[in-house]
């Protein structure tokens, strides 16, 4: 399969460059890659041979030298039996000498002492003790100077306690085999005893080495963990010292340890045969000494290995070219796609592997591309729902803090327009302050609504009939020369929303289909039950699948671009002339859309007009009695006492003057702390409280879940301009509902919705469905 390349640019400049410079450099890296990963292979192979050959040479020779160790210490405890016999029959001879007899009679030390040098010289021992009968010392001569007196006198009587003939010494630095022997007055068998022959042989250095000369390796003795002599170098001596003392665990047997810079193994024998005494000797083999011929064996192995991967090499680089190209290929492919190059020309010659491998990559990128376009259109969207999002946070929060001052200009105008004594020209002033005031109002609930702040009253209604009601005016709004048809859905499922801002979303979409089209036209309503699909709901993201109800505004009017389509729910934003729209119309229906759970759809091509789909959930509770001719009660006196809770003082003052002017006796206070204080000592009746929702120390909420175990036949009405905090209020199941007065508010709607909390006949608010996003 060959894909022709449609960019002329890339078919003329692009093959040359590839098939001569460009596919040799291609070739020359495709080719290093086999070549490195031989090396690599070849490499590692030598290297675990050489492991292997080493770990098993070595295993090899250390199993030799533990059999040498037992060996060498099997040697040692014969040649150890046989001096011991040597050394037994040198003191019984010399025990039996006359002369020694003699000298024990004169029980004189130093006489004794005077004539033991020629019986000590005729021992050739050195070490030569003699003691009498009780275990004083008679005599004491040695070779090499340490060995105190009082050391040898406290030596001697350990040997004498525990009874043994053969014994080790250690004082003053020195060890000594000790033999003792009794000297008899008389024979061996008459029981008469003279005294005690000891000699000894000292361990030191120099026996050390005749035994390692013995045994082929290296020795030291030790005598309860201390070092006394060795064959050892001085650093390994140290070393050796440092590893006692650090692990004092007993004796080292069968152990490969670092003295110096050789690993040695060794095996320890125990050559004292009391307990209390601990001396010991250890023979080490030296480890590296026998594997050192295992380097050469190293190099020849190595030399085997690079001769082996050089071949290999070669022949790799040789062959590869017949299988590269076609790799080659694929790769270019590859970076033809991270450059965003979805057109460049993949060859298949062959049936083989990588045949198979560059069509999958072709029907990939095909799939990439496809997926790729779509991703763009969702990120857009995606976009333009955060710029929504921002936009309305920022307008929700100017209109609240915007209710309170409107709330303060419109209640005050009322009361000096109520004022019988006004002149023309004053009425006059007023009345504009209040359309100024109005029109004010008005900008702030497009603001709330858009933002998604607006405090709604949802109840489930059926759209026909809203639209059935608000049809009655529509044509008046939109002119004789427009022509309004409504095509309804007889079937229609009910939904649940604010019927209030419903009619305002659709006479704000008549009115833009209106300004849509100047030389006239038609516009169309259409309401219709809507089951959308898991694909259709992707196509629309984030429309969510599910049963919705379609009210659908139609034109016949100018159109829009896709540029002016991205900006349209944008609040202020207009193509009207300058002052001929405000560009809260269509914000106002998003805004709107969006708090009621509801998604929002355009379709629009400049020339052919636009259609504005408004899809809101269906649900399963009949739809409630919709009386669009209700007018507001007449105003009527009123006699109860009320406490009006609010943190500004302006706002709070003016709500207090509507009451009282009613004829209700007012209480006041700035915070629900302040409120439950008062309502604790007021003495008299409290028949209603005015709360607003925020507010300092302690809000309305709290104050309306606090008010029964106070005042349990009060009532309570909250007040708030903005829904997300009504709502709060309002969405927590273990508290009961309350009725809710809007921000701004007149005095007709304050006493209105008085009397309605005192008389106890208002329906509770009822939950706002949670907002869910749409485009």
């Amino acid at each position: 399969m060959e894909r022709a390349n449609p960019t002329s640019d890339r078919s003329s400049s692009f093959p040359t460059g590839y098939t001569a410079q460009g596919l040799q450099m291609r070739k020359i890296r495709l080719r290093t890659k086999f070549l490195i990963t031989l090396l690599a292979i070849s490499a590692g192979l030598t290297a675990a041979t050489l492991l292997i050959v080493s770990y098993n040479v070595e295993k090899r020779i250390r199993d030799d030298i533990r059999v040498d160790l037992e060996n060498s210490v099997n040697n040692y405890r014969r040649f150890e039996r046989q001096r011991r016999d040597s050394l037994a029959r040198s003191a019984q001879l010399l025990a039996s000498l006359p002369n020694i007899r003699a000298l024990m009679t004169t029980h004189d030390a130093a006489t004794i002492q005077d004539g033991s040098a020629e019986v000590w010289r005729l021992s050739g021992a050195d070490l030569l003790l003699m003691a009498d009968r009780s275990g004083n010392i008679a005599a004491l001569r040695t070779k090499t100077d340490g060995l105190s007196q009082s050391d040898a006198q406290s030596l001697l009587r350990k040997s004498l306690d525990s009874g043994e003939d053969r014994g080790w010494w250690y004082g003053g630095g020195h060890l000594y085999e000790t033999w003792l022997q009794p000297i008899y007055f008389g024979a061996p068998g008459d029981g008469s005893t003279l005294g005690v022959l000891v000699i000894g042989h000292e361990i030191h250095d120099r026996a050390a080495r005749e035994f390692g000369n013995l045994v082929a390796g290296d020795i030291a003795y030790f005598d309860g963990g201390a070092l006394v002599a060795s064959t050892l170098n001085a650093e390994q001596k140290h070393d050796l010292d440092v590893l006692c003392r650090n692990y004092p665990g007993g004796p080292l047997v069968a152990k490969v340890i670092q003295l110096g810079r050789e690993r040695f193994l060794v095996s320890t024998v125990t050559l004292s045969d009391n307990a209390d005494a601990s001396v010991t000797l250890s023979i080490f083999k030296s480890l590296d000494r026998a594997t050192s011929f295992l380097h050469d064996l190293n190099r020849v192995l190595i030399g085997l290995g690079v001769l082996s991967v050089l071949g290999g090499s070669v022949l790799v680089f040789l062959i590869s070219g017949t299988f590269t190209k076609p790799l080659e290929n694929l790769v270019g492919g590859v970076h033809a796609l991270e450059r965003g190059d979805f057109q460049y020309p993949l060859e298949v010659t062959t049936g083989d592997e990588v045949a198979e491998v560059t069509a999958a990559f072709d029907r990939m990128r095909a799939s990439m591309e496809k997926s790729q376009l779509e991703q763009k259109g969702l990120e857009e969207r995606l976009r333009q729902a955060h710029k929504m999002e921002a936009v309305g946070r920022l307008a929700g929060g100017v209109a609240h803090d915007f209710n309170n001052l409107l709330t303060i200009i419109r209640g005050h105008s009322d009361l000096l327009l109520d004022r019988g004594s006004l002149e023309d020209s004053q009425r006059h002033n007023l009345d504009q302050i209040q359309k100024a005031a109005g029109k004010a109002v008005t900008m702030t609930r497009q603001l709330l609504a858009f933002s998604r702040m607006q405090v709604l009253q949802p109840r489930v209604l059926d759209l026909n009939t809203i639209v059935t009601d608000l049809g009655k005016m529509l044509p008046r709004l939109i002119g004789e020369d427009i022509e309004y048809v409504f095509v309804p859905d007889p079937k229609l499922g009910p939904v649940k929303a604010d019927p209030g801002q419903i009619e305002q979303v659709l006479m704000n979409l008549v009115v833009n289909s209106r300004d849509a089209m100047p030389a006239g036209g038609t516009i169309t309503v259409r309401t219709r039950n809507v089951l959308l699909d898991k694909a259709e709901a992707q196509r629309r993201a984030p429309m969510l699948p599910g049963e919705y109800v379609l009210l659908s505004v139609s034109d016949t009017g100018m159109g829009m671009s896709a540029e002016t389509k991205a900006h349209i729910f944008e609040p202020f934003f207009t193509t009207k002339e300058v002052g001929k729209g405000t560009g809260l119309g269509l914000a106002t229906v998003y805004g709107v859309v969006k708090q009621s759970g509801g998604f929002v759809w355009v379709e629009s091509t400049p020339g052919q007009g636009a259609t504005f789909e408004i899809y809101l959930p269906k649900v399963l509770e009949r739809a409630a009695r919709h009386d669009a001719d209700d007018k507001p009660a007449e105003i009527k006196p009123g006699h109860e006492t009320i406490l009006v809770v609010e943190d500004e003082n302006d706002v709070r003052e003016l709500a207090c003057e509507f009451l009282m002017m009613t004829g209700y006796s007012v209480l006041r206070a700035r915070h629900g702390v302040e409120a439950i204080d008062l309502l604790r000592r007021h003495s008299g009746t409290i028949d209603l409280v005015l709360s607003d929702v925020v507010m300092p120390k302690m809000g309305g909420s709290e104050l309306a879940a606090r008010l029964p175990s106070i005042r349990p036949g009060t009532k309570i009405l909250l007040m708030s301009g903005y829904s997300e905090y009504a709502v709060e209020s309002q969405n927590n199941d273990d508290r009961p509902r309350h009725l809710m007065l809007s921000k701004p508010f007149s005095r007709s709607s304050l006493i209105e919705k008085v009397r309605e909390a005192l008389a106890g006949s208002a329906a509770p608010v009822e939950k706002e469905p949670a907002p869910v996003k749409s485009v």
